[in-house]
């Protein structure tokens, strides 16, 4: 996969959407706890799943906004989150098909 594909990834609703529920599953925004140091072995494995996966996506941002972090593609994910897409949105991709005749 090349950073053009990446791009057009990126530049889905639908797809960051899905990148923000990885994002909670992997426990990036949240703090790990356990009392078991096996827990936050685990959990931390689950982060740095998390975060190699936020990486691979920024490479879909252009040049200057790429960073290690992935700061640019965890702020565009959260801002999804945040306003996901309207219904009539949804309405219009799920459609686009419709006026393919059978």
């Amino acid at each position: 996969m090349d950073d053009k594909d990446r791009a057009l990834l990126l530049a889905n609703p639908l797809f960051r959407e899905f990148l923000f529920e990885a994002i909670q599953l992997a426990g990036i925004l949240a703090p790990a706890n356990g009392h078991d140091s096996r827990d936050l072995a685990f959990a931390e494995g689950r982060r740095s799943l998390g975060l190699e996966l936020l990486q691979l996506v920024d490479l879909g941002q252009p040049k200057a906004l790429r960073s290690p972090e992935a700061l640019a593609t965890l702020n565009a994910v959260i801002l999804t989150a945040l306003n996901p897409p309207s219904k009539s949105e949804e309405k219009k991709r799920a459609d686009r098909y419709d006026d393919i005749p059978d």
